[in-house]
């Protein structure tokens, strides 16, 4: 398959779009504490910080120690994302045994919108996409060959996901589950396979105790993913979730869009059809099934959002497989038209999202603004840094670090009491307020209400991120350290 000339074409298509612009935005607020959280014990740091397992953390404490530059940061994410390409390849021409599916499932992964997003984001997606394309086509193999060494390499993959990304213990109880029904059948091989998964679940077992229990007391409340959980209802209420839901994450897998939902969720479920035809094509069905209706069953206990979540990721690349077994199953009854009309529409779809993505403001871009502020402030000016900006600040700032108050109230709530109780402890000082995560222009209105004794001086912004002066009211009536107007 890495002989055809046309997937090496893909390859190039898709990593240039992953490298333009790479460096170009400034880190985000979660890129931020994904950097912090590799910098200390990743098990540790990792747990509290990002919600995540430990290995992307680990590999970007080794991939650091070589710069700290967004484009060298990033390029780890992208490698990944890169490599997924080739690795979906291999999986749909496994499951389907056509070189035109995995040509298709390939450029489909190339060009999708959040594929490429998340390849020039310095978070454990890209990882994933990868991990959870790699693990199916290790599972296919070892079914097929049955030997000692494909299931070795099947196992270990198997906990490298677990590490990766909680979503992927899904495709793990889909594998189980296969296994497990193979050895009662007492098909060959398929005591390894038990053990295979038993084994990935004992190595994955020790960071998740050591992590979870932080997670569950100090993650994100289930509250802010409410529409991701099976609400509480009749059963027609389950049954339209789980139908929103499902066009959801058929949209976010796609091209976002509602109607691209349906299309390539469409094409998904033809593809299901004609890869349950083929003996290998039934078993990247099924884990497809098994691990996303395992997915759907936890948002009954409210334990995992369903839906367009990010946390759904896992899914992505055994979706792209059975779009392109669609698309390609579909050539005799569109005499050859679905094929290269699947390849237009992908490229129409992405160079419209290419186009947005490049030109309109886009994350918090902390970077020029904290530039700004080390030319434009005084020595003897303090900063109060909002608790959202905290990350960033901490990445960027190469100012002295004793002028520095960083606040503890997120702008999600008022902010603004805190705001005045600090500025009011040293009330004659200039005072530069610095936000960045979640700020807006309504929330910026709110800054009317600081404390009468200032009044707003200059003002530096950039997207969602901004520093703002306020000085003492003697200042600006002339006294000395009088900003310039």
């Amino acid at each position: 398959m890495l002989k055809d000339r046309r997937l090496w074409a893909i390859l190039i298509l898709g990593a240039a779009v992953r490298l333009f612009g790479l460096g170009d935005r400034s880190l985000s607020y979660d890129e931020c504490q994904q950097f912090w959280a590799s910098r200390g014990n990743p098990l540790i740091s990792n747990r509290e910080i990002t919600l995540d397992p430990p290995l992307f953390a680990a590999m970007l404490r080794v991939h650091a120690l070589a710069s700290r530059s967004e484009l060298w940061l990033r390029l780890l994410p992208c490698l990944f994302g890169i490599l997924a390409i080739p690795a979906v390849a291999g999986l749909a021409r496994a499951a389907s045994g056509d070189a035109t599916t995995a040509l298709l499932a390939a450029l489909f992964t190339a060009l999708a919108p959040y594929p490429i997003r998340y390849s020039q984001s310095l978070r454990v997606y890209a990882l994933t996409l990868l991990m959870c394309a790699l693990l199916p086509g290790a599972y296919l193999a070892a079914r097929k060959t049955g030997g000692i060494r494909e299931w070795a390499r099947t196992g270990i993959l198997a906990c490298a996901a677990l590490l990766t990304m909680y979503g992927a213990v899904w495709i793990l109880l889909a594998m189980g589950i296969l296994s497990v029904s193979d050895w009662l059948r007492r098909a060959p091989g398929a005591a390894r396979g038990v053990l295979a998964v038993v084994g990935a679940a004992a190595g994955a077992l020790p960071f998740y105790l050591a992590s979870l229990p932080a997670q569950m007391s100090h993650g994100t409340p289930a509250a802010f993913y409410e529409d991701k959980f099976l609400p509480a209802g009749g059963i027609l209420t389950g049954l339209r979730f789980l139908a929103r839901a499902t066009l959801e994450l058929w949209s976010y897998l796609s091209f976002i869009h509602p109607a691209a939902g349906l299309l390539f969720g469409g094409l998904a479920a033809a593809g299901g059809v004609f890869l349950l035809r083929r003996p290998d094509g039934r078993i990247p069905v099924l884990l497809f099934l098994l691990s996303v209706t395992g997915a759907a069953a936890a948002s009954m206990l409210r334990l995992y959002p369903y839906g367009g979540t990010r946390q759904m990721l896992f899914a992505g690349p055994l979706f792209f497989v059975l779009v392109a077994a669609g698309v390609a199953g579909l050539r005799p009854a569109a005499r050859g038209i679905s094929v290269p009309a699947f390849a237009a529409a992908l490229l129409a779809g992405a160079g419209i999202f290419l186009y947005r993505y490049h030109t309109e403001p886009a994350g918090q871009e902390m970077r020029p603004v904290l530039r700004s502020l080390e030319r434009r402030s005084t020595p003897g000016d303090r900063i109060l840094v909002n608790k959202d900006a905290i990350p960033q600040f901490r990445f960027y700032y190469r100012g002295s670090s004793d002028r520095v108050v960083l606040g503890r109230e997120t702008v999600i709530w008022d902010y603004v009491p805190e705001v005045n109780r600090i500025l009011g402890s040293d009330p004659s000082e200039r005072w530069w307020l610095v936000f960045s995560h979640g700020w807006s222009a309504d929330r910026r209105a709110e800054l009317a209400r600081v404390d009468r004794r200032f009044r707003p001086g200059e003002r530096i912004e950039a997207h969602h991120a901004g520093a703002y002066l306020f000085v003492p009211v003697a200042d600006l009536s002339g006294g000395a350290g009088s900003p310039p107007p």
